[in-house]
């Protein structure tokens, strides 16, 4: 997938269900060229493509606050500017069942991505895939939502989380 201002960037997106090694992929993730994020904090695919889209826009000026591309996604999710808050909300823990994987290489269009780091059954990366993966509890309490905000729909929530994602630091 390529975002149309960003044509000489490549995204890869992958979302794994009943993960079996989290554990594993936790404790070598700084070997790993690959962003990972538990899915239960993620509910459309416009979320996670706007902390994209963002951590592209900071890439392109040279506002990057950690050490990856694939790190800043889960900062660029973040509500706060907070680098250790954002790996442990976002993150993976030991009780991930559920993974996306995001490789963005920006030297050519081929992937690397290597699918077999990840021990789970890989599904459409779609919002209906990642709706009955996420924890709307968890995204309310992440994203500061009260609870008393009445939601018609999914994409009710998703929007509120673009917006808390776009308005960060400004």
């Amino acid at each position: 997938m390529q975002l149309p201002q960003f044509p000489g960037v490549n995204i890869e997106i992958l979302l794994f269900q009943d993960v079996s090694n989290a554990n594993d992929i936790r404790s070598k993730i700084a070997e790993l060229p690959y962003a990972f994020i538990d899915a239960r904090t993620i509910c459309s695919v416009e979320q996670l493509m706007s902390a994209i889209y963002r951590v592209m826009i900071e890439s392109k000026y040279n506002r990057l606050r950690t050490k990856s591309l694939h790190s800043e996604v889960l900062l660029a999710l973040s509500p706060t500017s907070n680098i250790g808050e954002a790996f442990k909300k976002f993150g993976i823990s030991d009780d991930t069942k559920n993974l996306i994987m995001i490789e963005i290489n920006q030297d050519n269009d081929n992937s690397s991505l290597d699918k077999t780091v990840v021990n789970g059954e890989i599904v459409d990366f779609n919002d209906d895939n990642l709706q009955k993966n996420s924890d709307v509890n968890a995204i309310r309490k992440i994203y500061k939502i009260d609870q008393s905000v009445e939601f018609e729909n999914i994409s009710e929530l998703s929007r509120a989380t673009v917006n808390a994602i776009q308005l960060r630091g400004i």
